[in-house]
């Protein structure tokens, strides 16, 4: 199943001022356009099987299936109207689907982009596409255009708040109207940085470095870059093999790797890029997440790869100054 990764920083004067208070790190999904529910509370102090937050704390939020179907423009004639539509297929973000010249759909297909889902159409007529939610509603209707032949891209957005506040149990309803939240949007990607910084405020992104080294190295653009991936399923030795000597040829653009680190039966994989050339680059590592994910994917449709339904999620990259 398809999952959110939502990595949360906090700046460590700020991590023991919240402890001091008694504050508890919590995580609210917004439905029905409102947050009510706490999905994650951890406490200040851990206790057995109960984890408190710290200075890199990570949430797998898994996603729910959805359901993909298509619509026609409505055709008058005299007294009758008629409109026709598709039987629904469940599809898990990052999955592809095919819709052939009849109006059927296919089976999905581990095959997609993170974040989306697409729509393979073959079906004439511009159908107007349909996203439901696990249960059969309605959660966006294309009615101002309709899919040409070729792909669709669906993209659900899915909303979070972070925030600290005194105890309350995981699932309660939120008591009060929250300050000082932190918001985590996503759009067509499946993980995301948000820091509490030294000032008590959210940001996006990850907390800036307090390394003197770093810092000069960041501000001149001179780092390396690591991306870390935590695989679902244990390598095989042809995925292995395929990582380190075909992996690095996925990539196109400016962000191209230096370096692919795994081993047969590993469930991570370490891309090393040899640093952007700007500190604005340095710091907006999720592009660098981006073009690996966007390399996994193309990997996972090589049938040569022995990727085929694999999935994946990320650690909050590593900047190194370079040597």
């Amino acid at each position: 199943m398809a999952s959110n990764t939502i990595i949360v920083q906090i700046d460590q004067d700020q991590l023991v001022a919240q402890k001091n208070n008694q504050y508890s790190l919590y995580l609210a999904k917004k439905v029905n356009g409102v947050f009510t529910v706490i999905w994650q509370s951890m406490g200040p102090v851990a206790t057995v099987n109960t984890p408190s937050y710290q200075y890199n704390n990570i949430f797998n939020i898994a996603l729910p299936s959805y359901q993909v179907n298509y619509t026609n423009q409505p055709i008058v004639q005299g007294s009758v109207t008629f409109t026709s539509s598709g039987k629904a297929v469940v599809m898990n973000v990052g999955q592809t689907v095919s819709l052939d010249a009849n109006g059927t759909f296919g089976t999905p297909a581990n095959n997609g982009t993170a974040g989306a889902l697409i729509v393979n159409n073959a079906l004439a007529g511009n159908p107007h596409e349909i996203l439901n939610d696990a249960s059969g509603n309605p959660i966006f209707v294309n009615i101002n255009s309709g899919m040409d032949v070729g792909a669709a891209t669906l993209t659900p957005i899915e909303e979070y708040q972070v925030w600290f506040d005194n105890f309350q149990q995981t699932g309660t309803i939120i008591a009060h109207n929250v300050s000082n939240p932190g918001l985590v949007t996503f759009a067509g990607t499946d993980a995301m940085t948000i820091s509490y910084n030294k000032a008590g405020l959210w940001q996006a992104g990850p907390l800036a470095s307090t390394d003197p080294a770093l810092v000069t190295a960041i501000q001149a653009g001179d780092v390396i870059v690591a991306v870390l991936v935590a695989f679902k399923y244990a390598l095989t030795t042809a995925a292995a093999t395929y990582l380190l000597k075909s992996f690095i040829d996925k990539f196109a653009g400016n962000l191209h790797p230096t370096e692919v680190t795994t081993s047969a039966g590993s469930f991570s994989l370490k891309v090393t890029f040899a640093g952007p050339t700007s500190s604005d680059a340095a710091l907006h590592t999720p592009n660098f997440d981006a073009a690996v994910n966007a390399a996994l994917n193309l990997a996972v449709a090589d049938p040569t790869s022995d990727l085929q339904g694999e999935s994946w999620s990320f650690a909050p990259s590593q900047l190194t100054a370079r040597v």
